[in-house]
């Protein structure tokens, strides 16, 4: 079995004890309380008696012993409702969860004890789940082995448990050896991206990788093209701005095709008209352009001296080329079938071989209908991400044959949504798209395209 295939450091086994760990911590820290108290006591006696005598030593303790015993149980109980209210051990709701769940075989045995008649009862557990917990820095990571019980389809599906308890988010699941592992991360480390005005515009050429949250990272490179799926009023717009704006300050060639003529034909007075598509022709104008630059590519890399097998775009300096297709499904609903056709040609044709050429699909639709983007199509798309609720075939077009149990989104977050990432995030998981509300977006690519042409100028000046 290779090493990868084997669940190492796995942290902390989950034991019924654990049910209790804040009692047991709260009485070792009160008993260390009332070691360190009787041995004050026995200093002031050793300073006030010589020697040690029986008839003088508990008259002496006598009268601290009330007050030792009231503050060891304040101690007691004040270190229990700390952990209660502010400390959540996990070990301790593992443990919880077990019980209540029912995944454990257990008997109770009635007992006397030798000394004394007195009845008490011991539980004996004849099976308990082989599961450990290990602590990360900003997520935490389960491993339960398969173990062939009746219990073990829930196993495979714990991240429905964990998730609501823990108010967290599915990071990874993955099978290695006899155990499967989950990654979770606690919602409050998914810090959101908050555009303003003031945001940095600095331009970073050559850079493939995007943040859309702090935590989370598209790099284009290696999850090529992209799908927005969402209701309106979901947030789908500004999450697509926020990745325009992207664009542009990486210095890549930007093509906006916007068929409902809504929310980029604006662009037009920003980046020239013949860079956004608005009719029938010039969509099928800027696609067909799309395809020639991609092949233009491909022939000016293969015939190259320094190709070599692996190399892309970003090795021979070309930035990379984006097509931003707008409310795609509301345009292939007026096309007739020869059309319909032909722009899946274009669409197959960049998303299959356009990695390499540095040429991109990013398309957005309120539902990604199966006849436009099909599954062998979708599967080749990088990041995916849905905005607001979806229905349950809204969710399977968008990322597929899932597991994933979708929580619903209130309507007052705009913005929130799921998104995967291929290679990173293969099943989807929660996410906040940047907040643009204080944000100016036609501005701040002015600004960045102002300022590229500013630099490109001092450039030349320099070269001459």
């Amino acid at each position: 079995m290779a090493m990868n295939e084997i669940a190492l450091f796995k942290g902390v086994r989950i034991q019924p004890y654990h049910k209790y760990v804040d009692f047991i911590v709260a009485g070792a820290i009160a008993s260390a309380f009332l070691i360190y108290r009787i041995y004050v006591l026995i200093q002031s006696y050793n300073e006030k008696y010589s020697t040690f005598d029986v008839r003088t030593f508990f008259p002496f303790v006598k009268s601290s012993l009330i007050p030792f015993l009231i503050g060891t149980a304040i101690v007691f109980l004040i270190v229990k409702l700390i952990a209660h209210l502010l400390i959540r051990f996990k070990v301790k709701d593992l443990a919880e969860t077990i019980e209540t769940q029912g995944f454990h075989n257990r008997t109770v045995i009635k007992k006397r004890t030798e000394f004394l008649d007195i009845d008490y009862r011991q539980t004996e557990y004849d099976y308990y789940p082989t599961l450990f917990y290990k602590r990360g820095k900003k997520s935490f990571i389960l491993h339960i082995k398969k173990d062939g019980s009746r219990f073990q389809d829930d196993y495979l599906e714990l991240e429905t448990i964990i998730e609501p308890m823990f108010h967290c988010e599915l990071v990874e699941k993955r099978h290695i050896g006899r155990y499967l592992r989950y990654e979770f991360m606690p919602l409050k480390f998914k810090k959101r991206i908050i555009m303003d005005n003031h945001s940095d515009s600095e331009s970073k050429i050559y850079d493939t990788k995007i943040k859309i949250t702090e935590q989370i990272i598209w790099d284009f490179a290696k999850a090529p093209h992209g799908l927005v799926t969402g209701i309106t009023g979901g947030g789908k717009t500004y999450f697509l701005f926020y990745i325009i704006r992207e664009l542009f300050r990486r210095e890549s060639e930007v093509r906006l095709l916007d068929p409902k003529i809504s929310d980029l034909s604006f662009m037009k007075r920003v980046i020239g008209s013949d860079k956004v598509a608005d009719t029938k022709g010039q969509i099928f104008k800027q696609l067909r352009l799309a395809n020639e630059e991609m092949e233009n590519r491909f022939r000016l890399m293969t015939e190259s001296e320094d190709y070599r097998i692996g190399h892309d775009f970003r090795s021979f300096d070309m930035p990379a080329y984006f097509v931003i297709f707008d409310e795609v499904t509301a345009f292939t609903s007026t096309l007739d079938k020869k059309e319909l056709q032909e722009m899946n040609d274009y669409l197959v044709n960049i998303i299959m071989k356009g990695r390499q050429a540095g040429v991109f699909m990013f398309l957005t639709a309120q539902r990604p209908d199966a006849d436009v983007i099909k599954g062998n199509v979708r599967d080749q798309l990088g990041l995916r991400v849905s905005l607001g609720n979806l229905s349950t075939d809204g969710y399977r077009m968008t990322f597929g044959q899932t597991d994933k149990e979708f929580q619903s989104i209130h309507e007052s977050d705009i913005g929130r949504g799921y998104i995967s990432i291929l290679g990173q995030y293969n099943e989807p998981v929660l996410f906040d798209a940047p907040l643009m509300e204080q944000y100016d977006f036609a501005k701040d690519v002015e600004q960045i395209l102002s300022q590229q042409d500013i630099d490109k100028e001092r450039q030349r000046t320099v070269v001459l």
